[in-house]
């Protein structure tokens, strides 16, 4: 159910998520909620996704995670290759075109809200904004993404330490399923731990030699799993930490038109479940286009492949760390290099932000008027609550097609 109702990004997931969870069926205490959720955001990968699992596994071991993690994806998972399909097979026709080209202004305001949300958490003194700013220059000087991460990263880490949050209580014992005795939190839990990882290990190889051999999405698979595992690991923060990245290595490759990082990006937001689904819909066009034809087949395939090896990852880090999520330390240092690496996020939306809409409100290197009211428009509806990004997206691919028809009847 939260899956398939999870609209408005991680903060109205993890709303959602509490409201379920804490309040209303009280599977988890109120302190141990915002423990895992401070550890979910601590690791890469999309943290309402992770909080799920780790919910999951709470209330039934490794299957309950294994499905509550699975299950959330699954509804937007599906969802996004619909509509990929949809966009694939109806780019010849005048109608379709149309609407996906009136959802691109709503894009913008979309990623300028993103901008504003995470850039009013992170660039909060002088050296953020400093490290936002190199940031912008380097990446706009074309310096590869995870190096300017990483050197953020090394610099928030190096800052000096000026107390040290906790997660819980330093004394509380680990968590544990329900139903389990006390001894999961000593050896159970170390066990737990190395056997979820080297499992995780495990299935990766095992899946990506299948992949590989299979020839699968037209013989891309193997090069898509190995983008959206990179991507995964690089979300940092949130998906928005590496989604433009990922779109622009999808671009580079030839997966994507320049001009389909719009559509990507409504399909992640105006769906359910993480912005990282992004990758499903990269995924089924990568497949698509394999060749000189066609093929649903190898579309879903690579769907399929980018669904699956984007959430790997994040099974592996949240999982084995499930049992200790009381004793997890927010650390400072952690801490730090991650408010380092939220002033780099802010840089690359901003980045992304304003190509995309150079390319809405620029069309031919002319200013069109529409695009601009539509990306005013959309942007205050969101931001004042008024209507929901699916429905200002929906309205604004109805915008395109009725404006599409009038220059037709016009001509």
């Amino acid at each position: 159910m939260i899956g398939a109702l999870g609209f408005g990004g991680p903060a109205g997931q993890v709303a959602l998520l509490h409201r379920e969870l804490v309040e209303r069926r009280r599977w988890l205490g109120e302190e141990e909620f915002l423990a895992a959720m401070r550890l979910c955001m601590l690791l890469p990968g999309p943290e309402a996704q992770q909080l799920a699992t780790y919910a999951g596994w709470r209330r039934g071991g490794l299957s309950g995670g294994l499905i509550a993690g699975t299950l959330f994806v699954l509804p937007g998972a599906a969802l996004v290759t619909v509509l990929a399909w949809a966009h694939a097979a109806g780019e010849s026709v005048p109608l379709v075109r149309a609407a996906f080209a009136g959802m691109r202004p709503a894009v913008v305001a979309l990623v300028a809200l993103a901008a504003w949300r995470i850039g009013r958490k992170s660039l909060t003194s002088p050296l953020t904004l400093a490290i936002a700013a190199l940031a912008l220059a380097a990446l706009a000087a074309g310096a590869p993404f995870p190096l300017v991460v990483a050197v953020a990263g090394v610099i928030g880490a190096a800052l000096p330490v000026v107390g040290v949050a906790t997660s819980g209580s330093a004394a509380a014992a680990c968590a544990m399923p329900a139903g389990t005795g006390d001894t999961w939190c000593g050896k159970a839990g170390v066990r737990q731990a190395v056997t979820v990882a080297a499992t995780a290990v495990t299935v990766w190889g095992v899946a990506y030699a299948v992949v590989w051999l299979a020839h699968a999405a037209g013989g891309r698979g193997s090069e898509i799993a190995t983008l959206f595992t990179e991507t995964t690991l690089m979300s940092l923060g949130g998906a928005y930490t590496v989604v433009p990245w990922a779109l622009d290595e999808s671009v580079a490759r030839g997966w994507l038109e320049p001009d389909e990082r719009f559509d990507a990006l409504a399909m992640g937001e105006a769906t359910p479940g993480p912005l990282i689904l992004v990758v499903t819909f990269i995924g089924f066009l990568a497949g698509w286009r394999t060749g000189p034809g066609q093929s649903l087949g190898a579309g879903l395939e690579g769907a399929l492949v980018a669904t699956l090896f984007a959430f790997i990852p994040s099974f592996a880090m949240v999982l084995p760390l499930a049992p200790f999520v009381s004793r997890i330390r927010a650390g400072s240092r952690l801490g730090l290099a991650m408010t380092a690496i939220g002033a780099v996020v802010v840089a690359a939306i901003l980045l992304l932000g304003f190509g995309l809409a150079q390319a809405a409100w620029l069309p031919g290197g002319v200013p069109a008027a529409l695009p601009i009211i539509v990306t005013i428009v959309s942007g205050i509806a969101i931001a004042r609550g008024w209507a929901s990004t699916p429905l200002v997206v929906l309205a604004a691919a109805a915008v395109g097609i009725v404006a599409h028809v009038l220059v037709l009847g016009v001509s």
